[in-house]
């Protein structure tokens, strides 16, 4: 028995000047905070530079921290799709090899959207907890899920060494079992443990060369960078996967 197909209703020209209003309001603030960072983008100046006034601009969105919600949101979604596409692209599809390199796409768009990347992961990156913390540590857990998913193919079709349950703080067994059941990370707790201590290694060194806190050692950080990322490889076993002289991907 064929299933009848339920037509989806057209947007209404009202909900499309909406929707298309709601795109330029980010638009407008995502050049605001390309320009001059997160402090130059307020509700008057983008009111001002859309012909609009304030209060029409708060119609959309209610405050200055919800328009920079979501425009995380897009951020986060728009760096996910540019390293699916690169895990895509490439030739030989392999946890291990896609790792390293969904590492050097992140690391390159970072360095190409200092500011983009400042608001999400780092220093004006969110700090609040409550309803909108979650939210927010939602949104970041989409993107994030790319590494959890790799980290969790490697471990299922490769393994890697990972710490002595009993040698874990209990403290962080309790936090590392929560995030195992809210987001049904599909790993034991030791090889969770592994998998936090691989990104914040990783996230460390990207956010300090991408924000430019190794300028002053380092004027060009790529050496340094894939010093660090083949000793990430060899920490979970990979290391044949990490060719000499890879070039850092764009």
């Amino acid at each position: 028995m064929s299933q009848e197909v339920v037509p989806v209703a057209p947007y209404s020209r009202r909900e499309r000047l909406r929707i298309a209003t709601i795109q330029e309001i980010k638009d407008v603030a995502r050049e605001f905070l390309v320009q001059d960072g997160p402090g130059n983008v307020t509700i008057r100046a983008i009111a001002r530079e859309m012909g609009m006034t304030a209060p029409a601009v708060y119609r959309y969105f209610s405050s200055r921290d919800e328009l920079i919600q979501a425009i995380r949101r897009d951020i986060y979604g728009e760096m996910g799709g540019h390293l699916r596409a690169v895990i895509e692209a490439l030739p030989h599809r392999e946890a291990a090899g896609e790792l390293l390199a969904s590492g050097r796409a992140l690391r390159r768009w970072a360095i190409d959207h200092p500011h983009e990347f400042g608001l999400i992961l780092g220093p004006w990156g969110p700090h609040q907890g409550g309803q909108a913390g979650q939210a927010e540590r939602d949104a970041s857990w989409a993107f994030g899920s790319l590494f959890a998913d790799l980290i969790s193919e490697l471990w299922r079709t490769r393994g890697f060494p990972v710490p002595r349950p009993d040698s874990l703080d209990p403290e962080l067994v309790a936090q590392l079992t929560a995030l195992r059941q809210e987001y049904q990370v599909d790993l034991p707790v030791e090889a969770l443990a592994m998998m936090v201590r691989c990104w914040v290694r990783l996230y460390g060194v990207i956010s300090m060369d991408a924000l430019g806190h190794l300028a002053f050692v380092l004027p060009n950080g790529d050496a340094f960078f894939e010093r660090e990322l083949q000793d990430l490889a060899a920490v979970l076993g990979i290391e044949e996967f990490y060719p000499a002289g890879q070039p850092v991907a764009h």
